[in-house]
């Protein structure tokens, strides 16, 4: 991981590394994990839950119960006192995240779908630990140099095109909800279709939250931790 010079004074740094040294604003910080949280992780519980599987919820359930308190922790507690413990809870629930989300395509997959050939779970496990060491090994190369020429304007994720494609998503969805729904197989195929993509999503920032966690501690200097001291509370 690359410590960044001494020499080298924050405003001298390409947009991408002072982005990547940039703590969540402490005015959305309780908006942010309360809407991850509450609405993107908690929209994988429904298929724990029926049918009971108990090795399901020995997994799940305790990594649900944890993140669930932790985030009740954050959200009583001052933003400004929690910058870093903010970053590694968005690590920490990422990665618990796509965990719950390929245990539920799994699920779905064997109970709703029928799927019983062990060629296919092997295949789906394999091919998603390739997507997750590939998404480390990007974030890793990514930041292993000072790289000027670097524009992030033009990639891919940073284009208009995948913006309107996201925001048109639920427009999509209930299109596709509309398509599907007289056919129980189609629909089931469809939720474990979304359940990989969100597994994918969730370890895309589980890599990204963690190498951000760290290079932020590599390189306290270079960041702005804004905690107010005690006297400017009263």
């Amino acid at each position: 991981m690359l410590k960044i010079p001494e020499k080298k004074k924050y405003r001298n740094l390409p947009d991408y590394m002072k982005e990547h040294l940039t703590f969540i604003p402490t005015s959305s910080t309780r908006s942010a994990i309360s809407l991850f949280c509450l609405v993107l992780l908690d929209m994988c519980v429904l298929p724990f839950l029926y049918p009971r599987n108990d090795l399901i919820y020995m997994i799940t359930i305790p990594l649900l119960v944890f993140i669930h308190l932790w985030m009740i922790r954050l959200l009583i507690k001052n933003p400004r006192f929690t910058q870093m413990e903010t970053i590694l809870f968005m690590s920490v629930f990422s990665t618990i995240g796509a965990i719950c989300y390929f245990i539920t395509s799994l699920k779905v997959s064997y109970v709703f779908i029928g799927i019983t050939n062990v060629w296919y779970y092997v295949v789906l496990s394999v091919v998603h630990i390739i997507i997750s060491l590939y998404l480390i090994q990007y974030q890793v190369e990514k930041y292993s140099k000072i790289d000027y020429k670097r524009n992030e304007s033009e990639k891919w994720y940073k284009r208009g095109s995948l913006l309107s494609l996201l925001t048109s998503g639920s427009g999509i969805g209930y299109v596709l909800f509309q398509t599907t729904k007289d056919s129980e197989t189609a629909m089931h195929s469809l939720f474990l279709c979304v359940s990989i993509f969100f597994t994918c999503f969730l370890a895309y920032f589980a890599a990204k939250f963690t190498h951000k966690y760290f290079f932020i501690k590599l390189n306290r200097r270079l960041v702005d931790i804004n905690t107010p001291t005690k006297r400017q509370i009263k």
